[in-house]
């Protein structure tokens, strides 16, 4: 009888998780945008649209109907990721090849401030870091894309808390943790999925994107339900709604 209280009470909880999980639709909608190379996205600071990471030049603000406007912009540098502190509205971003976290600080985000450097993965490479979030308690939550795929747990006060060389995704194209859930977010661009994991990286779930060609901005909108996937090859933005988000 307790075993099969057991295996009644374990199918139950499976069930739930099941009605639990987030569902994609394929209705999916496009926002053309004007960014070089959209990579990384986040919330803009006043909430009336995104941050926009280029590749190319720096940090662009886009519209809900896609005006594009510069918002940190300089020549040559291969910006990958974007995160908005909720709390400060600070901006960081990351800078690949120099392995650079920089701040924006508000109100008024026109001086770049040395965050962190990490010289010892990715440096001087085109796979080094590639997407950022805010955590929470100050820390945020950076990785590396590949070479090794590296989730790293960064506290602004006392710097790096821990790294975590992750094996169920082949690269780490960006990130968004969601508060909600306390969840992790991994855009995998080689593999063409958006995966919900652990805090540490570890998958729940996977959803493919197959078209999208290469996904490497991520950002979990609840009040629309639905999540932003930036294509780096087209930069356009893609609205995919979900329910139970």
């Amino acid at each position: 009888m307790k075993r099969l209280l057991f295996l009644v009470n374990l199918l139950l909880a499976a069930v739930l998780a099941a009605q639990a999980q987030p569902v994609m639709s394929h209705a999916t909608e496009i926002l053309r945008t004007s960014v070089p190379e959209a990579s990384g996205l986040c919330p803009s600071p006043d909430g009336r649209g995104f941050l926009v990471a280029s590749d190319e030049k720096g940090l662009y603000f886009v519209s809900r109907t896609g005006e594009t406007a510069p918002f940190y912009t300089r020549l040559r540098i291969d910006c990958e990721g974007v995160t908005l502190d909720p709390k400060t509205q600070d901006v960081y971003y990351i800078v690949e090849g120099k392995q650079q976290v920089r701040r924006l600080a508000a109100p008024d985000y026109a001086k770049s401030e040395l965050v962190c450097k990490l010289r010892d993965i990715g440096y001087r490479t085109n796979h080094g870091l590639e997407g950022i979030t805010w955590y929470k308690d100050d820390m945020l939550l950076i990785g590396n894309q590949h070479k090794p795929v590296q989730l790293i747990l960064y506290s602004l006060k006392d710097g790096i808390v821990w790294r975590k060389e992750l094996t169920s995704v082949s690269e780490i194209a960006d990130l968004c943790y969601d508060p909600l859930r306390d969840t992790l977010w991994i855009a995998d661009s080689e593999a063409r999925t958006i995966n919900l994991c652990t805090p540490e990286g570890d998958v729940l779930a996977s959803w493919s994107i197959p078209f999208i060609d290469n996904g490497e901005g991520l950002w979990i909108d609840h009040e629309n339900s639905c999540i932003w996937v930036g294509d780096d090859t087209t930069s356009q933005l893609y609205k995919i709604p979900f329910s139970n988000l």
